[in-house]
């Protein structure tokens, strides 16, 4: 049985770090902005803005 702890070593390199980040950025900001013009349906959290993209960003402020 292989040890669970035995790292190997990894040949897989990552790609463009600093490119994924701004990417990822950039998705966040347009989400909250979105979020934000919905008028905040489930509050004004990080788990708020969760729910909405559960409900297929369908839900506004009623």
């Amino acid at each position: 049985m292989p040890d669970l702890n035995y790292k190997k070593r990894c040949t897989t390199r990552r790609a463009q770090t600093a490119t994924m980040r701004q990417i990822i950025a950039g998705f966040c900001r347009t989400a909250l902005d979105d979020y934000r013009e919905a008028g905040y349906p489930f509050g004004k959290t990080v788990d708020g803005l969760l729910i909405w993209f559960e409900y297929g960003q369908k839900t506004t402020d009623n």
